[in-house]
């Protein structure tokens, strides 16, 4: 019984770990967008605007512009928090050096596998364009509003600072959670993946949407997966930033190429498929162990 209590403690933490996110995504939204709302409101009073109608669409035009600087605040304010937070609350990890970590070898297999996961991700959400087509709609304009891959606050937010922000909180703080949570259940390896699961769902819930957060799971996977064989967050940090740097750059180019129908989503997913596999190959503990 005491064992019960001490995974739904564990269990407790981690689900704390991700409320104290959105706790402070939603502030930092709040943050950003009340002060443009009202100077909105105040503008067109002075414009002499009288319908509500018309007034609440300026607004929430002003309000959803500065919703990207929301975005970057939160990632800002995440380093330091869920940095100390994992360093005092994770056992007070020692500090690595990322070369000596990763050497040749792992720099190649982060990337890889990061271009391998971009293709899984977005075969996943073509697949729920064709299943769910009213929530892939939801997505696109979700994404437009957030200025995906054209504002350069939310880039910053995205391709620089979330893969480390987010690495902290999910296969670090969430991470280590999960496994004190799971330790005694069963083999190491099964307590290893009801940990990964545990992390990569959190992470998928954090994306607020079901497409995204699909995807999101399958990602966190596989960094939930690199972490564990480098025993280190920086192959997720730097697969992470692969992900979102072909994301918004490359991808958009790439898909020009490919047809868009069902024929070409089993092509990018069955790809993105063997090279995650390859990834997976080169990242195995007896080839890591060799590369040191």
């Amino acid at each position: 019984m005491s064992n019960f209590w001490k995974r739904t403690g564990w269990f407790g933490l981690a689900v704390t770990a991700l409320i104290a996110s959105l706790g402070m995504q939603i502030l930092m939204g709040v943050i950003a967008m009340l002060p443009a709302s009202i100077m909105a409101g105040v503008e067109a009073r002075m414009q002499g605007i009288t319908d509500m109608a018309e007034m609440e669409a300026q607004i929430m035009e002003k309000a959803m512009g500065a919703a990207s600087w929301g975005v970057l605040f939160y990632h800002i304010i995440s380093l330091p928090v869920f940095g100390l937070w994992y360093y005092f609350g994770c056992g007070k990890p020692k500090a690595q050096n990322p070369v000596k970590v990763l050497k040749v070898r792992g720099f190649v297999v982060a990337f890889v596998a990061g271009f391998g996961l971009c293709l899984v991700a977005n075969g996943i959400a073509m697949v729920l364009q064709y299943l769910t087509p009213t929530l892939f709609e939801e997505y696109l304009q979700l994404m437009e509003t957030a200025g995906m891959g054209e504002n350069p606050v939310t880039i910053i937010a995205a391709v620089l600072l979330a893969p480390i922000g987010e690495e902290l909180l999910c296969r670090g703080i969430i991470m280590h959670y999960g496994k004190k949570m799971a330790a005694g259940i069963g083999s190491e390896k099964v307590s290893f993946w009801i940990a990964n699961v545990l992390q990569a769902l959190l992470f998928g819930i954090m994306h607020g949407n079901f497409v995204q957060g699909t995807y999101a799971f399958i990602l966190g996977m596989g960094l939930g997966l690199l972490c564990h064989r480098y025993k280190s967050l920086y192959p997720a940090m730097l697969c992470h930033f692969a992900v979102n740097f072909l994301s918004t750059y490359v991808m958009g180019y790439l898909f020009g190429w490919v047809p868009e129908n069902l024929v070409g989503t089993l092509i990018i997913s069955v790809l993105g498929i063997v090279i995650t596999g390859i990834a997976a190959m080169l990242a195995k503990e007896k080839n890591i162990q060799e590369a040191l």
